[in-house]
């Protein structure tokens, strides 16, 4: 199972669409998603940024996208107290951020005063139950210890051993693709869903890391043992079709400069 996270183009928020950038920028990315082989579907956010970025794809391969309501912007209004102009989870201050150490607790984010305030538990496990159904109606169910049990492994691997009981440095899924689904939305949705898939807060994601419109991140389950599976991050924010059409990156959503590989 391999998913594909694509943050929409260079954001016309006013309007939720996408800028004159933002349509340079799909255009580089169709070029690249249009030759990619063997997609099972595609899924889109409401929001109109992330579905004008979706269009091309869709059109170059030929597929109607699924537009989930809850792969919408995980914005939310909070009360951030050292400035109230920062109303979103991923804009606190790092004075206040690092202050708060349930942050960083993937079962205790959503207990602090901050978040519960702003109902964000409730937000956050819509988002989880999403993914995990999405999951699931392809055999990937999510069991109590975090991680996904495989209910229809193929027997058809070569590698396959129903006996298998210890780790091994193979996959023992299908050597061939089997699923990939790609998904057009936001970072701050986008992070969401990784800290579930790979159990981890949130937060840290937010506040620590960052991905540019039109970036492409790559999620690959590792199936070492027979019927269990765990999700790992393989490319995260990969701009490559960007640097290679000449077009800069964008910096939308972050507070530093973005360096800068094309001419």
């Amino acid at each position: 199972m391999r998913l594909i996270f694509i943050r929409h183009g260079d954001p016309d928020y006013e309007h939720d669409t996408i800028t004159e950038k933002g349509k340079r920028e799909a255009d580089l990315l169709t070029k690249r998603t249009s030759k990619w082989k063997n997609i099972t579907q595609i899924y889109v956010s409401p929001m109109g940024r992330a579905a004008d970025t979706a269009k091309g794809t869709l059109q170059a391969l030929n597929k109607q996208g699924i537009t989930k309501d809850w792969l919408q912007e995980f914005k939310h209004n909070i009360d951030e107290p050292y400035n109230p102009e920062l109303t979103t989870t991923w804009d606190l201050y790092p004075e206040y951020y690092t202050d708060h150490r349930k942050f960083f607790d993937k079962d205790e984010w959503t207990s602090t005063k901050l978040m519960k305030h702003a109902d964000i538990k409730n937000y956050y496990k819509k988002v989880c139950d999403g993914i995990d159904e999405i999951l699931a109606s392809y055999g990937y169910i999510r069991n109590k210890k975090g991680f996904y049990n495989v209910v229809s492994p193929n027997p058809d691997n070569p590698n396959f051993d129903p006996e298998i009981k210890k780790p091994q440095l193979i996959s023992v899924k299908d050597l061939k693709e089997d699923c990939t689904l790609v998904f057009f939305c936001h970072l701050g949705v986008m992070f969401a869903i990784i800290a579930h898939l790979i159990g981890c807060s949130p937060m840290q994601l937010w506040q620590g890391m960052y991905v540019a419109p039109t970036s492409v991140t790559i999620l690959n389950s590792e199936e070492r043992i027979f019927g269990q599976s765990f999700f790992r991050v393989e490319r995260l924010g990969d701009t490559q079709h960007l640097t290679c059409g000449g077009e800069k990156i964008s910096s939308s959503g972050y507070y530093a400069d973005v360096l800068q590989e094309c001419e």
